[in-house]
This record gives structure tokens, C-alpha cells and sequence, in this order.
């Protein structure tokens, strides 16, 4: 699930996610909520294997009396700046299979994207790579990378790249972190409360110290996320 598709819900087609002897950063169950409905649930699992770090996002989404699903993986150099390499997106689209493959060239400097939906192939985009700019799915990694960067004095700014929604043109976004006061959940749970703006939509996230998110909060689109077990999220959409 992309980092925009955090502020929205989400069968999936399952790409397994093999450690090679690396580090799992975290590897997490998230429901999502609307309007006090039950809207989603995800898998989010993180893993640092030596200059690289992968991410593997699995989200199952309800759609009337259907659960879709999405599945993402991708790649991106260990470093604070977090510059991509490539990714791989997978959903089902009026029942055919929609696949988005992303990747930058060796140099850093030309993102490729090309995507088909069924048999049709779509034309392949490029976009020159801009400093500093992630994948949107990495933005959890990016809060555990810049976490001492973030602070209550300025909001520290990022752009990102919008993985499934390259219709046409490659979608960069920007937005600001900031640290916000302790709340009572902030104090019980021990994290930091953060007011996060991306694409002009404002979230509240509690993280803990590595970055990785406990709850988040749009209050404008009335939804929830919370961190919870794989039992209890499998479990989520049932009726």
C-alpha cells in the first residue's frame, strides 16, 4: 500500500518476501477504519539487507460484499535520503490484473515506470529523479531514518513519488513531518505525535522511536489505523 493509500482503504496476488540473511525492521498488521466501519487491513514488512532496504505492503480492501486486494514491493538504497530503485505493484482492476513496474537507472538520475492492465500495455513514462525524492510507501522508513530530523521547531519537508497512480505522468507529492505535544495515548504508549501533510490531506501519526507507526488519525476523511495483530486484522472484514 502506497503512502496515500494509508489516508484511503485497500484478492491479492502474494509476492513472497524472503529474508537473505538481513535485518527484519519490523514486520506489522494495521486495520483501517471508516466512519467507525470496518474499511481495510494491511501487512507491512520492513527489511534491511545490506545497502538496501526493502519494503513488502499487502493491504485487503472491502469493495461492497468483495475483498480486493494490492500487493507492492520495492527496493531503495540504505541511506537517510532513501533514493529508489524499483518497485513492483499488483491489484485487480474490473477483473483483470493491473501490474506497475518501476525501477532507476543506475546513475540515480531517470525514473522508468511501465504498466499493463490485462494484455494492454500502457505507453512507458520517464521523469528526470529530483534530490531527495522517495517512494511513498517508504515514508514510515523515512520518519526511522530521519527521526532526529523531525522535530516541534520547523516541519521537515519530503517529496514522493506516488507508486499506483502513474496514469500518464509520474505523480511527485510533497509534504511536511512535524512533532506535535504528547497526547494522552502519546504518553501511555510512549510515542511521539506527529501531524503529517501530504497532498494537502493532514494525518496524525504516533510512532515509536524506530519510526514504525502505532496508530494514525485523518480526521477529515473520519479514519483510523490501527497497529494490531495478524489474527486480529485477518479477522477484520469478516462480517
Amino acid at each position: 500500500m502506497s503512502f496515500s493509500r494509508r489516508f484511503a482503504g485497500l484478492l491479492i496476488i502474494l509476492i513472497p518476501f524472503t529474508s537473505q540473511g538481513g535485518e527484519i525492521l519490523w514486520d506489522h498488521w494495521y486495520t483501517v477504519s471508516e466512519r467507525n466501519t470496518p474499511h481495510s487491513y494491511y501487512n507491512e514488512k520492513v527489511e534491511i539487507t545490506g545497502g538496501r532496504i526493502r519494503i513488502q505492503l499487502n493491504t485487503w480492501i472491502r469493495e461492497g460484499k468483495k475483498i480486493r486486494s494490492e500487493n507492492l514491493g520495492a527496493t531503495a538504497k540504505n541511506t537517510p535520503e532513501l533514493e529508489p530503485q524499483y518497485y513492483n505493484f499488483r491489484t485487480q482492476v474490473n477483473g483483470e490484473e493491473k501490474v506497475i513496474d518501476g525501477t532507476v537507472d543506475s546513475k540515480g538520475r531517470v525514473f522508468s515506470v511501465k504498466s499493463r492492465t490485462g494484455a494492454l500495455q500502457s505507453k512507458p513514462l520517464r521523469a528526470e529523479m529530483l534530490p531527495r525524492l522517495i517512494l511513498a510507501s517508504f515514508f514510515p522508513v523515512w520518519i526511522h531514518k530521519n527521526s532526529k530530523r523531525i522535530t516541534g521547531v520547523q516541519p521537515k519537508e519530503f517529496q514522493a513519488i506516488l507508486e499506483d497512480q502513474v496514469e500518464g505522468e509520474v505523480p511527485v507529492m510533497t509534504g511536511t513531518a512535524y512533532e506535535m505535544r504528547a497526547d494522552d495515548f502519546a504518553t501511555a504508549s510512549k510515542t511521539r505525535r506527529l501531524r503529517i501533510e501530504f497532498n494537502k490531506i493532514v494525518a496524525i501519526w504516533w510512532v515509536t522511536p524506530k519510526g514504525d507507526a502505532v496508530k494514525i488519525e485523518v480526521p477529515a476523511l473520519e479514519r483510523v489505523v490501527k497497529k494490531t495483530s495478524r489474527e486480529e486484522a485477518e479477522a477484520f472484514l469478516n462480517p
